[in-house]
């Protein structure tokens, strides 16, 4: 495989992600997938756990474990296309532990829905909502971690553009997160996604020059 082909299908992995992940929601809200969270009332947790999942929603769950096998070999990917390095291995190292924790919170969300309709105890499944939000939520400190590993690879290889956005989409992730885990913190998310589809297109292109001061400063 030529570096042009190899280069068109990760940045392909890299948008097939974010559209399979989004994907993957549409269908489970349109089958009927239940979601409660933190800031669920007891009625509205009890109501979640009522109905028995349909094919639609593990379809939807399905397509979210794939989505992230996607990403994980996007990353990889954008980190070695960025330059590599200390940088370049913390980048893989946080995209990883996302990868894993992200899957890790679908399964216990997948589990939940499982039990829905066949009997649940209510402290049980608000306990269990709870541990899954939470996991949810060390995702978004995940993805920030892995965002602040490439923002200075970006900038060194003069893709400064994607640099700042990097960092943008960070500070916005930080900040919402500590306002609301509930609301404005899950839309911030959405920002995390246009990242990647960004990222991906972007790294597509042809390889920026790169000084060998820079080639130093990332080894």
């Amino acid at each position: 495989m030529n570096e042009r082909t190899q280069n068109r299908l990760f940045a392909a992995f890299g948008v097939g992600s974010v559209v399979v992940e989004l994907a993957a929601v549409a269908i489970g809200a349109a089958g009927g997938r239940q979601f409660a969270t933190i800031g669920t009332s007891p009625a509205g947790v009890a109501k979640a756990v009522t109905d028995h999942a349909g094919t639609a929603v593990w379809i939807s769950a399905y397509l979210e474990i794939v989505s992230f096998g996607l990403f994980l070999a996007f990353a990889m990917w954008a980190c070695t296309r960025l330059g590599g390095g200390i940088l370049g291995d913390l980048g893989r190292a946080a995209a990883t532990a996302y990868a894993a924790v992200s899957i890790v919170s679908l399964g216990l969300g997948d589990a939940i829905a499982y039990r829905s309709g066949k009997g649940m105890d209510l402290q049980l499944a608000s306990t269990l909502f709870t541990l899954n939000e939470a996991l949810f939520v060390c995702t978004w400190f995940l993805s920030v971690f892995f965002l602040l590993a490439v923002a200075p690879l970006a900038f060194l290889s003069g893709r400064r553009a994607l640099g700042y956005g990097a960092v943008g989409v960070a500070l916005v992730t930080l900040v919402t997160t500590a306002l609301s885990v509930d609301n404005v913190a899950q839309l911030a998310n959405m920002l995390w996604l246009a990242w990647i589809v960004w990222a991906s297109v972007a790294l597509a292109r042809g390889v920026r020059q790169r000084s060998a001061a820079t080639e130093v400063a990332i080894a």
